[in-house]
């Protein structure tokens, strides 16, 4: 018995020994205790992954669980880094693939030929049906003109824009997926919205502890798994959006003429009806990854391009100076009688360069999405060994002094160059990410915030209400993603002047 024992114990060190070895020649960090590796520290999370810059480089390692993770500080070696094709996989987080029953479907966590074709599939379908292109615009204005009536309402008091910015966001999503449109207070559609709110804000709590280590899984009690990581009302949120989701689709099973699509959902099923006898095919054409893809494009499009606006809105109450200029700029281009439009665009260059800031200063996606390693691969003369976890510091970019001039500042003038013109790209800015896995929404983000933008600053001006202090700084309760604090502003209706 006792030499059982000692055998036992003997194997579970050995194990324990292989289990824990460090791989050879891998970037300087943190290591850990074997299994946990090294997940205890008193600093809020944004401080450890500066401290982690601080102590170790631009390369460096933290082991979380079992898993490791090169966190990249630097933008040339982001760039370098997701150029490879040994590191285009998504990372198998189990907060992200449960929203797709933990299957290869989708564009956001599915890699290899399935997400190569998703992704190629989406961005051709939904360039025709505006995409990218100047005519979307008469999508996106009906939206902005809604927003403005309902600021109308509100005008002169403290408001929050919490649901009326993001059914407008989710329309121009709905547009492209399902030629739909809905009301503002619809309440299917706010059920929908606040179901993708909450999923954003679940995957940015204790849930995140089953990435780094999945057998907790396995051994804590279902009401930690259900009540604490709220695995429960994910699955919740998932069975309703993809419900709600169906019904659309067989509605356009029921209406949609052959090759001649009126939206992506049709595009879709014109593309399964000729994959369908093709044996040789890689394309997971089925109701899944239809259902996964559209809940990817209303995730990816309307939370975080709504949440880049509440950051302008902030940041035009603590800077007026800036708020002044660029309406200073749009009455000497644009006529009070229209709101401004993509013609506008190369004729209010300030205004470009300040959206560009607030994407800079704002860094929503401040750390990117994780990206995973297929094989072991040489980086800057370290090896990323097979199944670790890449991220990419895109605060740390934005804020890095060898970028930019003045890294802590609100300052357009980053985005200018000497001409007066405005750069929208430049060495160590990545609000998009870079490379393979760049967002392929980036141009209906950038077109949505321009359009909502200036009409909101040609209509009003915003100011902080009285007696109060807006400050425009991070959630400090967010982990994953860089919300703006809770805030109210006032807008104050400008004067009809006349142009200058």
């Amino acid at each position: 018995m006792l030499t059982e024992i000692l055998l036992s114990v003997l194997f579970l060190i050995v194990c324990v020994y292989f289990l824990d070895t460090k791989p050879k020649n891998l970037p300087p960090g943190l290591w850990g205790l074997p299994v946990v590796g090294y997940i205890f520290s008193t600093l809020p999370f944004p401080e450890q992954i500066k401290n982690l810059k601080r102590r170790f480089g631009d390369i460096a390692t933290w082991r979380i669980g079992s898993r490791i993770t090169i966190l990249i500080s630097d933008f040339a070696i982001i760039k370098s880094a997701f150029a490879h094709p040994n590191i285009v996989a998504r990372a198998d987080f189990f907060s992200f693939t449960i929203f797709a029953y933990f299957e290869n479907v989708g564009i956001i966590n599915s890699s290899g030929s399935q997400w190569q074709n998703a992704r190629r599939f989406a961005l051709r379908h939904l360039k025709d049906f505006g995409l990218g292109k100047t005519y979307l615009e008469n999508t996106i204005i009906p939206e902005v003109n809604q927003l403005i009536n309902e600021i109308v309402k509100e005008e002169g008091k403290p408001m929050e824009i919490s649901n009326i910015l993001n059914v407008g966001f989710l329309n121009v999503i709905w547009k492209l997926v399902a030629d739909r449109r809905y009301n503002i207070n619809d309440k299917e559609l706010l059920i929908f919205q606040s179901m993708i709110h909450d999923n954003f804000e679940i995957i940015q709590g204790p849930i995140m502890l089953l990435d780094y280590l999945p057998w907790l899984l396995h051994i804590l009690p279902s009401w930690v798994i259900n009540k604490v990581m709220k695995v429960n009302t994910i699955e919740y949120n998932r069975k309703n959006l993809h419900s709600f989701l169906k019904q659309i689709i067989e509605e356009h099973k029921k209406s949609h003429i052959p090759h001649n699509p009126r939206d992506y959902i049709d595009a879709y099923l014109d593309q399964e009806e000729e994959e369908k006898n093709n044996p040789n095919s890689s394309f997971k054409l089925e109701i899944l990854d239809l259902l996964v893809t559209i809940a990817d494009l209303f995730v990816a499009g309307s939370e975080t391009s709504a949440s880049t606006f509440r950051w302008m809105i902030a940041l035009m109450a603590v800077h007026p100076d800036v708020q002044t200029k660029v309406q200073a700029e749009i009455d000497a281009v644009v006529p009070r009688d229209r709101v401004p439009n993509l013609h506008d665009r190369n004729n209010l260059q300030y205004l470009e360069a300040v959206l560009n800031e607030v994407h800079r200063h704002a860094s929503f996606v401040a750390l990117g999405l994780p990206h995973l390693v297929s094989e072991d691969t040489d980086l800057e003369g370290y090896i990323l060994p097979k199944g670790s976890i890449v991220m990419a510091n895109i605060f740390s970019c934005h804020f890095d002094p060898r970028y930019w001039k003045y890294p802590e500042k609100f300052y357009p003038e980053h985005f200018i160059d000497e001409k007066g013109k405005c750069m929208t790209k430049r060495e160590g800015f990545l609000p998009f990410s870079i490379g393979r896995r760049v967002c392929p929404g980036e141009t209906l983000a950038r077109m949505e915030l321009f359009l909502f933008t200036s009409a909101v600053l040609q209509k009003f001006t915003i100011k902080s209400p009285p007696g109060q202090t807006i400050v425009a700084e991070t959630d400090p309760s967010k982990l994953l993603f860089n919300h703006v604090k809770p805030y109210k502003v006032v807008f104050e209706k400008r004067p009809q002047t006349t142009q200058i």
